[in-house]
């Protein structure tokens, strides 16, 4: 397919990394539209306009029939692999389609756009080789991951204070997924208008703490204080960020804002989520400021996701370099 081609032509640079990466997948982008029926075209559109909470790709080609090894290689081996490349720059194209480029932080994943998500670290189901006492609760791990939105979370759409805003989507396919271990999505409007006005209101106040996320760069990142978790944005309409493990709220609040916090986590643990299982055949987009994900303790040790961040056409960021694409965290 069209989409292949394109993919193995980025992957044969070295992938999403690689100058020059970003404009050969915003090329390709604009040729595959032309492919696209108009119900398929609208869906792009909306999904570009912040409308759409997730977005879900299928029928994509097999990039490879090579099965996982009972152990995961190191974490640069797999990141240097030809098939792993190739799904990296085909999730850099379909960002494209979505309006989105593709980017990283300079303070998470060592400054790095393609992050693989398996467990190198421990604490999944069945311990791996090296398990360590003290597990990481991160995308490194294999251990479950409430709800959330991917971090940082000092602002959600416009930089402030010398740090740019959270992720606009992240996308994710699989280079293995043999237990069919599902990814889950729980998109925020019915819970926002299930939990009422004066709830949403004391959500935008700047009451919530947060704890620094273990996937940034040792001596990077810190603690975050007096943030909202909502907020009205002119572009997207309302712009979320949450996270059940790592936020908090302040102590000294009036009720108004505990009941709200409150109401805001039950009306999440009440949520169905969207469940997709990932393969190479198939993708998916979460717009980071309108949903959550989260996902179960990781049952087989051969899993290993490929995702991006991407950035969205309303987000005005801190770029510390243009090619490839990093932000100030």
């Amino acid at each position: 397919t069209l989409l292949h081609k394109f993919a193995k032509k980025l992957a044969a640079i070295g992938g999403p990394q690689a100058p020059g990466a970003g404009s050969k997948a915003s090329l390709a982008a604009t040729e595959l539209k032309f492919s696209f029926s108009k119900s398929q075209y609208e869906l792009l559109s909306a999904y570009s306009d912040g409308l759409v909470s997730v977005l879900i790709f299928e029928g994509l080609q097999k990039i490879t029939d090579v099965s996982p090894p009972n152990e995961l290689p190191d974490l640069a081996s797999l990141e240097n692999r030809y098939d792993v490349l190739c799904l990296a720059a085909r999730n850099q194209i379909l960002l494209k389609l979505v309006d989105n480029s593709a980017f990283a932080y300079d303070m998470d994943n060592e400054g790095k756009l393609v992050r693989l998500v398996a467990n190198f670290k421990g604490g999944g189901l069945i311990k791996i080789n090296a398990e360590p006492e003290i597990k990481e609760l991160s995308s490194h791990s294999g251990l479950a991951l409430g709800p959330h939105t991917e971090a940082p979370y000092w602002c959600a759409v416009n930089a402030k204070d010398g740090h740019s805003p959270a992720p606009s989507s992240l996308i994710l396919s699989a280079l293995w997924n043999p237990s069919l271990e599902p990814t889950r999505v729980i998109p925020l409007p019915p819970i926002l208008e299930k939990i009422g006005v004066t709830n949403c209101l004391a959500l935008t106040t700047n009451n919530f703490h947060f704890t620094r996320s273990d996937s940034f760069v040792s001596g990077k990142g810190e603690d975050g204080r007096n943030v909202s978790i909502l907020e009205f944005d002119d572009k997207t309409g309302f712009a979320a960020r949450f996270n059940s493990y790592r936020f908090s709220v302040n102590d000294n609040v009036s009720t108004f804002v505990k009941t709200a916090y409150t109401a805001l986590c039950q009306g999440v643990d009440e949520a169905t989520a969207i469940e997709c299982t990932l393969t190479q055949e198939s993708a998916m987009v979460i717009n980071n400021i309108r949903a959550l994900h989260c996902r179960n303790v990781i049952k087989d040790n051969r899993r290993v996701l490929v995702r991006i961040f991407g950035l969205s056409k309303f987000s005005t960021p801190i770029v510390v370099s243009e090619d490839p694409l990093v932000l100030r965290g």
